[in-house]
């Protein structure tokens, strides 16, 4: 018998709950859509499925900003539909993912309510405020700072200005985070996708990050905007929490975290543990995400793969996901290249992870900016489409969030509508 943990010889599923199967006609997916087609990916072989959130959300950010971690949105269903969901995953042999929002809340959740209020209440340092706020830029550009009149402070955001940052030097922070975790981990759940993980820390003295001006494609999205992220990624106390967390998580058996983390390979490594994995289980790799369809280009990235994740590490092979591009629109919507793109995904030694549609060669829509639920493309409306295509950046996420094609019919998407609720 293998002495490897389940989660280092799994495959993966992403699913989009918004966009892949509406069990009510409402227009938006559901919990019960997931459960109806458990069948259908168990039949392509994946033993893991792991959804994007489904928490009770004001939809700011189609679920990445979380009012209550344990509530459902009762656009998804109930917390007896979720629990539904684990109990019928497990009882075709395969394991569930819950993605985790750790960074931040949204602007929403009673903490933040509470913490903006004033700098003398309970909930005060529950969040990142400053008098005054530095050269920090957030992940979509621009200052990552806002000013919040009741408190008369900027609190930090490391992605949207809706989506505060949590203060984890705050014990209770800590503590209330980890508490959420058990809960979902009592109720089954086989591990998380730990969203933005690498940003949870940031630099004890908020010192100034340094200018760049060369574009980083392996790095988060910030560095497209001239700054480095040397004071607001991957932190030292990032990497300890890592092995803190798995602590808590092998309380509960072999429990998957895999980590959404940016950087250079020998960076993102270190999420994972130093000479044992005892940190995350697995990372995402963002330097895949920009691959060139080349021999050349697949020889020296999976040397420098097996050189960084050596074992005991196992690499995850991401091609696409519901913030990037689709693997096959990169290949000029070619069917034999994506065949061949994910022979290679599903036979090369790692874990590999699929986005929905994947299997059908789903490829990106076309949705002009000024009709983008999406809110990152209306920060940048005024530049022309076919930059951002040049430059290989998915600006306007809504074009790769599409419904999936359950058919072949072209009114097929217009089953799921495209008004707020479903992309």
């Amino acid at each position: 018998m293998s002495s490897l943990p389940w989660y280092h010889a799994t495959t993966i599923y992403q699913i989009y709950p918004r966009s892949f199967y509406d069990s009510n006609g409402d227009g938006i997916g559901d919990i019960n859509g997931i459960i109806q087609k458990l069948d259908y990916l168990k039949g392509l072989g994946f033993e893991t499925i792991w959804c994007s959130p489904f928490f009770s959300s004001p939809q700011m950010d189609f679920g990445y900003d979380i009012s209550d971690y344990t509530g459902i949105a009762p656009e998804y269903g109930s917390l007896t539909d979720a629990l539904q969901l684990i109990e019928q995953v497990h009882n075709r042999g395969m394991r569930i993912l819950f993605d985790m929002v750790l960074n931040h809340t949204s602007i929403e959740h009673p903490w933040f309510k509470e913490s903006r209020s004033s700098s003398d209440n309970p909930k005060a340092d529950w969040y990142l405020w400053r008098d005054r706020p530095n050269n920090w830029q957030s992940m979509t550009g621009g200052s990552g700072w806002h000013y919040a009149l009741e408190r008369g402070q900027y609190y930090w955001s490391s992605f949207l200005p809706f989506q505060p940052d949590l203060n984890y030097r705050n014990p209770e922070v800590r503590k209330t985070m980890f508490d959420i975790i058990r809960f979902w981990l009592e109720k089954g759940v086989d591990g998380f996708r730990l969203d933005i993980f690498n940003s949870i820390f940031k630099d004890a003295e908020f010192r100034n990050n340094p200018l760049s001006f060369q574009l980083l494609p392996d790095d988060a999205l910030s560095s497209r905007f001239f700054q480095e992220t040397k004071y607001t990624l991957n932190q030292p106390e990032s990497f300890e929490f890592a092995r803190e967390l798995r602590g808590l998580c092998d309380q509960y058996g072999e429990i998957l975290l895999l980590g959404e983390v940016s950087g250079p390979r020998h960076v993102i490594r270190k999420f994972m543990g130093d000479q044992k994995n005892d940190g995350l289980g697995l990372v995402f790799d963002f330097g895949m995400l920009s691959f060139d369809f080349s021999s050349k280009y697949f020889h020296a990235m999976i040397q420098d793969i097996e050189d960084q994740f050596a074992e005991p590490f196992v690499p995850v092979y991401v091609f696409s996901n519901h913030d990037y591009r689709r693997s096959i629109k990169r290949l000029g919507n070619s069917i034999q290249k994506a065949k061949l793109l994910h022979m290679l995904q599903l036979t090369v030694r790692g874990v590999p992870c699929m986005y929905y549609g994947e299997e059908l060669g789903m490829t990106d829509g076309r949705i002009p900016f000024s009709k983008a639920l999406d809110p990152i493309p209306h920060k940048f409306g005024f530049i022309p489409h076919r930059i951002f295509d040049l430059l290989g950046i998915t600006i306007n996420r809504d074009e790769v969030r599409t419904p999936m094609q359950w058919d072949a019919s072209r009114m097929q998407a217009s089953r799921m509508r495209t008004g707020p609720g479903c992309l």
